[in-house]
């Protein structure tokens, strides 16, 4: 009995190749850029911009909810509480790397991190 035919084997080549190259792909957009920024958006506008330290800054940010209490230490951010019911922007915890969020949505937050070497393109859509 037969299990894998010469096609089949060819056609999971070609798909374990495709898988190799997208995750090269992916990790090499991550050493490209190094944090250097957090830009804090409420209501899809961009309100604050730090600077990533060591130095810990514990700070609040007004939300049409109540507010939310950021930190930022050793290069990491977080926020540390919120008023929205769920708390599901604190339970996300710290975040480091460029490109990261984290998402309060009561709360209309985002808080990204942004890279040195970042492009301005997000995404391409056709």
């Amino acid at each position: 009995m037969k299990y894998f035919r010469k096609g089949d084997i060819l056609i999971y080549m070609i798909v374990c190749v495709i898988f190799i190259f997208m995750g090269m792909t992916i990790l090499k957009f991550d050493k490209n850029s190094k944090p250097d920024k957090i830009e804090i958006y409420v209501n899809n506008k961009l309100e604050y911009i730090y600077k990533l330290k060591n130095k810990q800054k514990i700070f609040k940010v007004p939300t049409p909810i109540g507010g939310v209490t950021v930190e930022i230490k050793d290069m990491k951010v977080r926020v540390l509480t919120s008023y929205s019911p769920k708390k599901l922007c604190v339970k996300q915890g710290w975040i480091s790397k460029s490109g990261e969020t984290i998402i309060g949505v009561p709360d209309k937050l985002i808080i990204k991190i942004k890279g040195k070497q970042e492009t301005e393109l997000d995404y391409v859509l056709q």
